[in-house]
């Protein structure tokens, strides 16, 4: 279940498979904000895409759920395939 919905405000390239790409003006749907080390990044989906992207590249338009959600993290939360291996960082 979403908890916020978010838009663009800047376009968004992310390094690698793991993350959302989206452009100026995009809605996105937030579905966790992770906690800890990665406390920056938002978990959210645009259409079909779903990723990781930065707080900081966004503003709220309309929260869905009041209650945070804090999402433990995992290393293997973070392995994406890419060219037929997988990586980690």
């Amino acid at each position: 279940e979403a908890m916020s919905r978010v838009q663009a405000t800047t376009d968004y390239l992310g390094p690698d498979c793991r993350y959302l790409n989206f452009k100026t003006g995009e809605e996105i749907m937030v579905y966790s904000k992770l906690s800890r080390e990665n406390e920056n990044l938002w978990t959210g989906s645009k259409g079909k895409d779903f990723g990781y992207f930065p707080r900081d590249t966004v503003k709220v338009e309309e929260v869905l759920i009041g209650e945070e959600v804090e999402v433990l993290t995992k290393e293997t939360d973070f392995l994406c395939l890419h060219e037929d291996k997988y990586t980690s960082e």
